[in-house]
């Protein structure tokens, strides 16, 4: 019995003994304490932490704080595995042994819109949540070591415009909420201050604006105004159009009782319209256009009125939009006296035939963007002839001469292609007149980044996402890179994507195979191309890294192995009882 009792000694001693062996050692610290600066703010601001009192890295352990953003009743000493929503910001060095800094950090953060890291997602709204800190080493430790509350205030809001596009001189509307209360408000375009016109030059004391501004004078296109008021900044888009104008008149000239055509672009969509000859009202021809079109351009046939010779006005007004033409008026030709008959001379030799001869060619505008509306017209063709009309090599219009050989094609589009000029030739087989129309260069605006934020570590699916960008020349595609360095040099080139129709790319499978087992960080970028084939400039680089996938590795895997041993010791010790009464 005494050796039994000896025995069971030594196994209990031998069991202790390992299990103090494979459970790691945690000093006794200091607290960990953090401070927010500010301790309040709405989704994107930036706030500061600074931690202390953290176990510091060494030469031979480098750690680091997490940054945790979560909801729900969290406490120091809770594993993070037990917190349901939360979402993991970053991951920053705390300072070495001996530094200055030592067991010390500060960084900054985005205040997140949502949290998607944990069991359960949940999008940022207003109320009070905790930025939490857990320490990452070659040992992970699981469990939150700080706590600090954090409230999300709302973010100042706005309303759609009055208006989202127009041409210059439109009177634009702002309206918006959350903002400061009783405080300056700054309105900029572009980055460039602007006078508000008339409405609110200061917040209301519930923190809502109701200003208006007049678009000044800019580029067609998409502008960004921007509304500060204290430190909050809000942003809408407004899309600059082509001020209303009227193409060449056909003819520009002739006695009054002339039948011209007449037509524009760029007017308010389907819009009456209102035509004046001089000071007179007039109105156009029955079956030509009244109004309007829906992509704002019209084609009508007016006839000159009885009017003095020399130059007269022609005005077209549809909605806020005015353009003018000049006409002139010749002076009608009196007929001929007639002439005593001549004795008939003899008849000469035939002339040769005339060679194909090249006819005057007038375009409703001369420049443009991709899918700009153009038409073509012309005089001096045969009468009542067939007339086809070609974009570089490829026909894309037609149009019948009339009795006197001028013509008016149909309305087309300008096809996608390179920037720069182009010929347009209109044909009837005999007569052939040519004119350039040239592509606009503009590139358009540079993409906005917007996911994976810069620094962090990111999970299956690897999502990449960006601001749609608009142009003139559209439709605008995307070009997607990642690269293992920030210079994106071709040998670290890993994922390169043209032509992307969306402003979002999902890697596939293999995609993020490329990316998987890497502890290196990878940097993207992105960059619009139009329909003309002008390029923006690439973004900034990005930087982010890829989760790895868990490895039963360091004290986790030596704890199995300890446990097992401990396992097997027993086993053994079962089995040497049991066969000890064998002997």
């Amino acid at each position: 019995m005494k050796y039994k009792k000896n025995l069971r000694i030594f196994g209990t001693a031998l069991i202790l003994s390992l299990l103090m062996a494979i459970v790691p050692v945690v000093p006794i610290q200091a607290a960990n304490d953090i401070v927010l600066s500010p301790t309040q703010g709405k989704i994107g601001d930036i706030i500061t932490i600074s931690g202390t009192n953290f176990s510091p890295s060494t030469e031979t352990s480098e750690k680091r704080a997490r940054l945790i953003f979560a909801t729900g009743n969290v406490t120091v000493g809770v594993l993070i595995d037990n917190i349901a929503t939360y979402d993991i910001l970053k991951d920053t060095i705390i300072g070495f042994t001996g530094d200055a800094d030592e067991g010390e950090f500060t960084t900054t953060f985005a205040v997140p819109a949502s949290l998607a890291d944990g069991t359960i997602d949940q999008n940022v709204s207003q109320g009070t949540y905790y930025l939490c800190t857990a320490v990452v080493s070659a040992i992970s430790v699981s469990t939150i070591r700080s706590v600090s509350p954090f409230t999300v205030t709302p973010g100042a809001t706005l309303d759609p415009l009055s208006t989202a596009s127009g041409p210059v001189g439109t009177l634009v509307q702002i309206t918006g909420a959350n903002f400061p209360a009783n405080t300056t408000i700054v309105i900029k375009y572009d980055n460039t201050p602007i006078a508000i016109t008339s409405g609110d030059t200061v917040t209301k004391s519930t923190g809502i604006i109701i200003t208006t501004i007049t678009i000044p004078s800019s580029t067609v296109g998409a502008h960004t105004i921007s509304v500060t008021v204290g430190t909050s900044t809000v942003t809408a888009q407004f899309t600059v159009t082509a001020a209303a104008t009227i193409d060449t008149l056909l003819p520009t000239s002739g006695p009054a009782g002339t039948e011209v055509t007449i037509s524009g672009t760029n007017f308010p969509a389907s819009t009456a319209i209102i035509f004046k000859y001089d000071a007179t009202a007039i109105t156009p021809k029955t079956g030509t256009d009244a109004q309007t079109r829906p992509t704002g351009i019209f084609i009508s046939t007016l006839t000159i009125p009885q009017s003095t010779a020399g130059a007269h006005t022609i005005y077209v007004t549809a909605g806020i939009s005015t353009a003018n033409v000049t006409f002139n008026v010749t002076t009608p030709t009196p007929s001929p006296t007639p002439t005593p008959t001549p004795e008939p001379a003899p008849t000469p030799a035939p002339a040769p035939a005339p060679a194909p001869s090249t006819t005057p060619l007038s375009i409703s505008q001369t420049s443009g963007a991709v899918g700009q509306p153009l038409m073509v017209g012309g005089t001096g063709f045969q009468p009542n002839a067939n007339i086809s009309v070609k974009y570089d090599d490829k026909e894309i219009a037609t149009g019948k001469a009339g009795a006197n050989g001028t013509f008016m094609s149909n309305i087309f589009q300008v096809p996608p292609g390179k920037h720069g000029d182009h010929t347009i030739t209109a044909s009837d087989g005999t007569h052939t007149s040519k004119i350039t129309f040239t592509v606009e260069s503009v590139p358009p605006k540079t993409p906005q980044p917007q996911t994976p934020e810069m620094g962090v570590k990111v999970k299956s699916p690897i999502t990449f996402t960006w601001g749609v960008v608009t142009d003139n020349s559209s439709p605008v595609t995307y070009n997607l890179q990642v690269a293992s360095a920030p210079d994106f040099s071709a040998s670290s080139i890993v994922l390169d994507k043209t032509a992307l129709d969306k402003s979002e790319y999902i890697l596939t499978e293999a995609e993020e195979l490329k990316l998987a087992g890497q502890e290196s960080s990878f940097f993207w970028r992105v960059k619009a191309v139009d329909a003309a084939l002008n390029e923006s400039d690439w973004t900034g680089a990005g930087q982010f890294s890829v989760a790895q996938p868990f490895k039963f590795t360091g004290w986790p895997l030596y704890a199995a192995i300890g446990v097992g041993v401990v396992l097997i010791f027993l086993f053994g010790f079962w089995m040497g009882r049991r066969t000890a009464f064998y002997y």
